[in-house]
C-alpha cells in the first residue's frame, strides 16, 4: 500500500504540472489533487523539495533523451549538437515560451526570489548538467574530446546560457537562426 500510495501522489503531481506548470505544485494542491489529507502527503514527502526531486529529474529526462549519443556510426560532434540543440525546441524558440524561461530565473534569483524557486531551479541545473556530463563522457570515451571534460562543460554551458540570454535580451541582433551554428561552433571547439 505504500508504494501505490507514492505512486498516487507522483501521478497526482504530474496531473498538475501538465495542466498548470510546475509552478503550481504545494503540499496542498497535490494532496488536493490526491484526493488524499497533507499530512498523508507529507508522510511520503516530508518537504516540498522531496515532492519536486521525484518531478525535476523524470521531466529532465524526458526533455532530454540520450538520442544518438551512443551510436558511434554517426560522428561525435553531431551526436552531441543533436543532444544539446533539445535545449531549444521550436516552441522554446517562441518569444513568450522564452519569458517563461526568464520568469523561472526570476523567482530564483531575482528580486522577487523565493527559496522554493531558488531550490527548483537548482535542481533543475544539476539535472541538466548530469545530462550534458554523461554526453561528454560518451564522447571522451570515445577519445573524441579535445579538452579535458571539465572544460568542455564550462564551454559549453557559456554557449548555451548566452544563447539563452540573448534570445531574451530586447533588441538583439540574435534570431533563432543562429541557435544552431553557435552550438556546432561551441560542439567543434570541444569535439574531434
Amino acid at each position: 500500500m505504500t508504494e501505490d500510495r507514492r505512486t498516487q501522489i507522483v501521478d497526482a503531481a504530474h496531473r498538475l504540472v501538465q495542466r498548470s506548470g510546475i509552478e503550481s505544485i504545494s503540499v496542498r494542491s497535490v494532496a488536493r489533487e490526491a484526493g488524499i489529507g497533507a499530512s498523508t502527503l507529507r508522510h511520503y514527502f516530508p518537504t516540498q523539495a522531496d515532492l519536486f526531486e521525484v518531478l525535476i529529474e523524470p521531466a529532465v529526462e524526458r526533455m532530454l533523451p540520450d538520442l544518438r549519443i551512443h551510436d558511434q556510426r554517426v560522428a561525435p560532434r553531431r551526436r552531441l549538437t543533436e543532444c544539446l540543440m533539445q535545449y531549444f525546441p521550436a516552441e522554446f524558440l517562441r518569444p513568450d515560451t522564452v519569458s517563461l524561461w526568464f520568469a523561472s530565473y526570476a523567482v530564483a534569483v531575482g528580486p522577487t526570489a523565493t527559496e522554493h524557486g531558488t531550490r527548483t531551479l537548482e535542481r533543475m541545473a544539476q539535472v541538466s548538467r548530469g545530462r550534458i556530463e554523461r554526453w561528454l563522457t560518451q564522447v571522451e570515451d570515445e577519445d573524441a574530446l579535445l579538452v579535458d571534460r571539465r572544460t568542455a562543460m564550462l564551454q559549453v554551458m557559456t554557449v548555451l546560457d548566452g544563447i539563452c540570454v540573448q534570445l531574451i535580451t530586447p533588441g538583439t541582433i540574435f534570431t533563432p537562426d543562429d541557435v544552431r551554428p553557435m552550438v556546432e561552433r561551441a560542439v567543434s571547439a570541444v569535439v574531434r
